[in-house]
């Protein structure tokens, strides 16, 4: 009975109120779903640096104790490509915009700009994450071909790192299918409502 009466009274009401209520419903939309979209970026980005910071004391005890002199290299530059994984999700991140610092338009706009990020940052993982990852392995364990007795173990891990690096890429696809571009959509939605004069 209220529902019914709610939507008479909506749709008796002047198109500037409908308006008003679809900027003001876009808007806790959109809200919602940053929201949710920043804990979920966190919680990337904390995964990414709990892995960067086992892999660095774990790689410089390796290049320090193990004989194979391409394998030290490789681990060395192995510490480097880690550290640099962690500047890029740093950088991206100083995108992420102050809620309180500005009018809720400036807001939608730095929102827009730092899913840009967010989506460039997914869309180049191959360059900047998964090639010298896969690259800088492969060369970690090129260092103990040879070492008798231990093609067989380079061969599977080899293609295990095959496997993580496309299996990485696909599931950046998807999270910049599923997660960014709609998110995108809704904030030049509701960019566009606010601009209208």
């Amino acid at each position: 009975m209220i529902e019914e009466e709610l939507i008479k009274i909506w749709q008796s009401s002047p198109n500037q109120e409908r308006v008003k209520f679809e900027k003001s419903r876009l808007m806790i939309d959109v809200q919602s779903s940053m929201d949710h979209f920043h804990k979920k970026i966190k919680y990337r980005d904390v995964q990414e640096l709990i892995g960067v910071a086992i892999v660095i004391p774990a790689f410089a005890y390796i290049a320090y104790s193990i004989p194979y002199m391409l394998s030290k290299i490789a681990s060395l530059l192995i510490i480097t490509w880690a550290i640099y994984i962690a500047i890029q999700l740093r950088n991206a991140r100083k995108h992420k915009p102050g809620a309180f610092t500005e009018s809720y338009l400036e807001y939608l706009h730095k929102t827009r700009e730092y899913l840009r990020v967010q989506k460039h940052l997914l869309d180049s993982v191959i360059y900047w994450y998964i090639l010298p990852g896969f690259g800088l392995v492969s060369l970690f364990l090129a260092g103990f071909l040879g070492v008798p007795g231990k093609i067989g173990y380079i061969i599977k891990m080899t293609v295990g790192n095959a496997v993580l690096a496309v299996t990485v890429f696909f599931l950046n696809k998807r999270a910049v299918n599923k997660e960014i571009i709609p998110r995108l959509a809704k904030v030049d939605q509701l960019i566009a409502l606010l601009e209208k004069p």
